[in-house]
Parts: structure tokens; sequence; C-alpha cells
């Protein structure tokens, strides 16, 4: 099962929005767990002051209207406010209003327990600006549960006894009554603006810098030993880019020793083949007919040791083909043509090119198409040869219809040394420098190479270059 895979950047944002789902729902318990215990609390802010506000504005209007409109109103404030209201005498029985189903746990709170000095008279007077706010209680109770606040007010009924205002609502907001959501949401998305504006650069730098150093280490893991990672931080990621670049200062300095001791020691052993060679010789001309058949499999040997010991000394050359060629303009149907000719004379190669021109390494290209032919042609068949312009680049693929390359081994495919069968030797393979030597070649011409299998086997080797301008 293939995991689902996420960038750094998304991961990161996705645990904040997870942190503040946390501490969302640990809010949630938490006054879940206040209203649970009562909600008095919050009538010292404002839903007090709108409790009170309400109770005084009841008191003022109904004690200007006749008791009899006392219900039409109440009913008119609760569709003004999608709050029920209801008026209720200081014994807690429900005197004007619509029927309500007061739970036991609101009943001991309607109770008027003011002492009479503090009780409103009759006819009431009006209530000073100064005055103490009057008695209230804010809670949650009832099956299904509802929200009930209540203010005891300085109103009195027909009988003489003083009144308390009842309200009731489904939600804690009540309309905006109780609780107004409004500026709790804007705080709301205002701590979430505030903390993405101060994540977002942290989260985008960390990224950025990550992203930087994985284009570095891939550049290095190509082979790119100069690449290095500019722009240095002062934290934990700081101190790996310093351990990348100096891991690609070692690595760079490593491989160039063991290209330049690989071209030494192959450039020293071109006399010593080339003395056995003419001693060789000699021996052949002095030698019985016996001796014959050893002979000609001792010169074998080192026809196939002079050629390994050339092929080193050209991969080890290769890095350097910039500075010893000059680009040059030719047409790509001309190269190709003659590199077909050359290496596969006896093989049905169908070609098919468009009319490009190529401003590149022309020896180092020949070089690059023969080895990749010349493999062609001796593991597959049915070669074909084409090019054609891609978004700027001219793209040239050798494609058979051979054994293919396992998928595990298309990676190292043009590493030098690699052979994908373990079990190719000397007859069937080579020493493992042609495809090396032609990745080297196709760089030094500014291009790239790819092999990838082809859907009803066989290989399909793909390399992209510039074109002339």
């Amino acid at each position: 099962m293939n995991r689902l895979r996420l960038p750094l950047y998304t991961k990161i944002l996705a645990w904040f929005a997870l942190n503040l789902a946390v501490l969302a729902l640990l809010l949630v318990f938490f006054l879940k767990a206040e209203f649970g215990l009562g909600l008095d609390w919050m009538l010292s802010g404002e839903p007090g002051v709108r409790i009170a506000a309400m109770g005084d504005r009841v008191t003022q209007e109904f004690s200007r209207a006749p008791e009899t409109e006392w219900t039409a109103r109440l009913r008119a404030l609760g569709v003004e406010n999608g709050v029920q209201f209801a008026l209720f005498n200081g014994q807690g029985e429900q005197v004007h209003g619509e029927s309500m189903d007061v739970p036991p746990e609101v009943r001991p709170r309607l109770v008027d327990r003011r002492p009479p000095s503090d009780r409103p008279p009759r006819p009431m007077p009006k209530r000073p600006v100064d005055a103490p706010p009057k008695p209230r209680f804010m809670l949650r109770a009832g099956e299904p549960a509802r929200y009930w606040a209540g203010v005891h007010l300085d109103l009195v009924s027909r009988e003489g006894r003083p009144l308390s205002l009842v309200m009731a609502a489904e939600s804690i907001s009540g309309g905006g009554l109780f609780l107004d959501l409004w500026p709790w949401m804007g705080l709301t998305a205002l701590a979430l603006l505030l903390s993405a504006l101060l994540w977002l650069p942290f989260v985008h730098g960390v990224t950025r810098f990550i992203g930087k150093m994985n284009t570095a280490a891939g550049c290095i893991a190509q082979g790119n030993f100069d690449e290095r990672i500019e722009g240095g931080r002062g934290d934990e990621l700081g101190e790996l880019a310093q351990s990348v670049n100096a891991m690609a200062d070692r690595l760079g300095e490593y491989v160039s020793e063991q290209k330049r001791i690989t071209a030494d020691v192959a450039h020293e052993l071109c006399s010593p083949i080339a003395r056995m060679q003419m001693a060789l010789g000699v021996v052949e001309q002095r030698g019985t007919p016996d001796q014959a058949p050893y002979l000609k499999k001792l010169d074998a040997e080192l026809q196939h040791m002079a050629k390994l010991v050339e092929e080193v000394l050209a991969f080890s050359k290769a890095d350097t083909l910039p500075e010893q060629e000059t680009p040059v303009t030719f047409s790509l149907d001309e190269l190709v043509r003659e590199v077909v000719a050359r290496e596969a004379p006896d093989a049905p190669v169908r070609i098919d090119l468009e009319d490009l021109q190529l401003c590149t390494l022309r020896s180092a290209l020949d070089r690059a198409l023969g080895n990749v032919l010349r493999n062609a042609v001796r593991y597959a068949k049915d070669i074909e040869i084409g090019a054609k312009e891609e978004d700027g680049c001219a793209i040239l693929r050798v494609l058979d219809r051979g054994p293919g390359v396992p998928v595990e081994a298309l990676s190292r495919l043009f590493d030098p040394f690699y052979r994908p069968e373990s079990a190719r030797g000397r007859r069937t393979g080579g020493s493992g420098l042609g495809l090396a030597i032609a990745r080297r070649c196709i760089e030094a011409c500014g291009g790239s190479v790819h092999a990838e299998n082809r859907v009803g086997g066989g290989l399909a080797v793909r390399f992209s270059l510039p074109l002339s301008d």
C-alpha cells in the first residue's frame, strides 16, 4: 500500500490546525463544565448589562401601559429578540406571558427574597440612574435543556406584588440578548489570522530552506559536487546545510582523486600492454603450430585488456570534453546516419528524424550515440532511432525490442562499471563503461540522458539536447 505523500509545508499547517482544534475542544469542554456549574458568572459582563437593560425597558414601558396589554407586549418582545418572555410574581407564579414550563432548578430563583425595604412601592417612582442593579440570575436547565435568565423588576402587579422578568431561549446566545456571538467569532477569526501571519513566514522559511537543501542534495547525488547550499541559518538546519556542503567538498575531492588515479593507472598500463603485444608478435613468428591456439588466446586477452584501458581513459577524459572540443553547428540527421553506418552496418535500423540543427560537441554526441546503438545491436533487435523537437530541445530516442532492463537497475544503468545482468561475462557484456561514457558525453553537450523500459518489451534511451540558435 502506497502511503499518502504530503509536502512538509502542508504537514506543518495541518498540525497547526490540529493544535487549534484541540484548543477549541478544550475551550468547549471548559465552557460546558462552567455551564454545568451555573451561568451566573456571565452576569458580571455584557450579558448581565443587557439583561438588566431589558428589565429596565420592561419596567418603564409596562408601567405606562394597562396590565391587560402586558402579555401582548411580552409576545412582541419575544418576536423582536428571539426569546420567550414572561412575568412572575414574588412567589414564583406566572402572571403574564405565554405559558412556560419552568424547570425545578429555576423556580427557587423566581422567589423575590428582597427585604420589604428594597421592594418597589406603588405607585412606582422613577428609578435613579445610579441605582444598584436588581437581583438577576442565569442558568441552563430543563429537558430538553434551555437557557434561563431573570431579573427582579421595579414593577408591581395590580395586587401590589413585585414582579420578575423571566427569559428563556434554546441557545446560549438568546438571539444576542444573553450572549452576542459576533464579537467572539470576530475574535476567533482575528486570532486565526494573527496566528497564520505569525506562522506562515516561519513555515515558509523552513520549508523553502529544506527545499533548497533537497535540490542541492539531488544535484550532489547526480555527481555535481560543485553544488552548494547558500543562505546560512543560525539553527540546526544551518548546521545541516554546512554539513552537506562539507560532504560535497569531501566527495568532490575523493571522486577527483579517484578519477586521477584511474586515469594514471590506465595511462601507465598502455605501455606494458603495447610491449606485451609486440613481444607476443615475436613469439607467434617463432612459435610452433602446437603453440598457436594458446598464443591466439593470449592475443585475445591482450586485446580485451587494451580495449578496457582505452575505455577507462575515455571515461576519465569525458569530463574535460568541453575544454577539448569546440561546439559546432551540424545536422542531426547526417550524424545519426553516419553512426548507424559505422556501428550497425548489417542491422536493420529504422530511422525517423526531423530536420534538426544542433550546436554542440559533435564528436561527443557521436560517441554517445555510438555506444548506445552498439549496446542495442548486441542485445536487442527491431531497433528504431527517432528525433523531434519538444519544448525547444531536440529529443533523440533509440528504441529496441530486446530483453529490457530490470526496473531496479534503470537508475544505475549509466553508472560506471555497472552491468544489469551479473551473469554477463566477456562474451556477452562489456566493461560497463559504455553507457557511463555516453552519459558523460551527453552532459558535456549540455543535455541529459534517460532510459526506461518499453511497454511490450525492450528499452528506450532518450537524449535531450539543446537546439541550434
